[in-house]
């Protein structure tokens, strides 16, 4: 387990403390987190694990599909009906609204294909805490 890794446990713990010259660091040793692969003073902060997944998943995507919603199926399947539409209008009615309609769809389904990559990487580190606990 690298550091990176580590530092995700931390980034959830009840024992987590910013140190302005190293960066997040156990606030009961006062430095980077240097267990192997379960560290046992761990208590997982529920508040701060949400608050964690809500931040990553409201960051997935570009610009243009930012104000989306936090669940990623929502988002893909907005995105298909989107690009569907998109495509239609492009066929039927006007060439630069269709694209324009196409092309946020796209965004969206992207968004919410980051978004469950976000979320099965979070279900890895619930494994991983699980096993702490």
């Amino acid at each position: 387990m690298d550091l990176n890794e580590r530092l995700e446990f931390c980034r959830v713990c009840q024992n987590r403390k910013i140190d302005f010259k190293i960066g997040l660091v156990c606030s009961l040793t006062q430095e980077k987190p240097d267990f192997l692969e379960v560290c046992q003073s761990f208590i997982k902060d529920e508040k701060e694990a949400d608050r964690v997944l809500k931040l990553k998943l409201a960051g997935a995507g570009n610009a243009r599909s930012q104000e989306g919603s936090l669940n990623p199926q929502k988002n893909i399947n907005y995105g298909v009906f989107l690009a569907v539409s998109g495509v239609l209008v492009f066929l039927f009615f006007s060439a630069l609204f269709g694209i324009i309609i196409t092309f946020g769809g796209i965004s969206f389904f992207v968004r919410g294909k980051q978004q469950q990559k976000i979320l099965a990487k979070n279900e890895e580190l619930n494994r991983k805490i699980n096993k702490v606990n």
